[in-house]
């Protein structure tokens, strides 16, 4: 009789065992992978606006004397493709890569290793932009500015569209750039003492617009004169 009572007791425990009671959990499937959602392409860049940072980079290497500043700003100023416009003035401005890299030469002295870094990165001014972010770039044209005078063309602009013109003078000069519509009107002037005046507009109707870049200095200004 205890023998049936020992054997009824075991199995009431293989019953109520945990090991016993525990059921077989199917592993749960892998959850196909989510693909990452693709970033659309942002807008090109701007070569209007970086033309113009290249300008106050180069202008913070000559305060520091920083040669390292003078090569990054003429090659931030080397990737924006420039067509020149009509009847560009002969040589050279000192706002343009070339020139650029020779006060990076300057400010970099008897650095070796700087001087062939900046060598190499000129040459690469040699190819060519063949493809670029910046789409058609600029126009630029480099005009001769008298002293205490301006120089006047025309423009066309498209309305509802950004219009942007810049001129770089050579560094000291005062220089100051005017827009006027076909009635005459003034819409924008910058006249800050500046040698690198700005004007951006966006003008409500398409039409011919006037530039005046002036040169209020008693020093001719050899002048690049940018426009989107």
């Amino acid at each position: 009789m205890m023998g049936k009572f020992l054997i009824a007791g075991v199995a009431m425990m293989a019953l109520y065992s945990p090991v016993a009671a525990q059921e077989t959990v199917p592993t749960p499937a892998t959850p196909p992978p989510v693909a990452s959602p693709v970033t659309p392409p942002g807008p090109p860049a701007d070569p209007f606006a970086q033309a113009i940072a290249a300008r106050q980079v180069a202008d913070f290497a000559r305060r520091e004397r920083d040669p390292h500043a003078m090569l990054t700003a003429a090659r931030m100023l080397q990737q924006v493709p420039m067509a020149d416009g009509a009847t560009p003035a002969q040589g050279d401005a000192a706002f343009s890569p070339d020139a650029l890299f020779t006060e990076a030469k300057a400010l970099a002295r008897d650095d070796q290793a700087l001087l062939l870094q900046i060598r190499l990165a000129q040459s690469a001014a040699g190819r060519g932009v063949l493809a670029s972010a910046f789409g058609k770039g600029l126009v630029r044209r480099v005009q001769d500015v008298n002293p205490r005078n301006a120089y006047r063309f025309n423009v066309t602009a498209k309305g509802g569209e950004p219009l942007r013109i810049g001129a770089i003078g050579d560094i000291g000069t005062n220089m100051y750039i005017r827009l006027l519509d076909a009635s005459g009107r003034q819409i924008c002037l910058d006249d800050n003492a500046d040698y690198a005046p700005v004007c951006a507009v966006t003008p409500r109707a398409s039409g011919q617009y006037r530039v005046d870049i002036g040169n209020k200095s008693a020093a001719k200004s050899r002048t690049v004169i940018l426009s989107n």
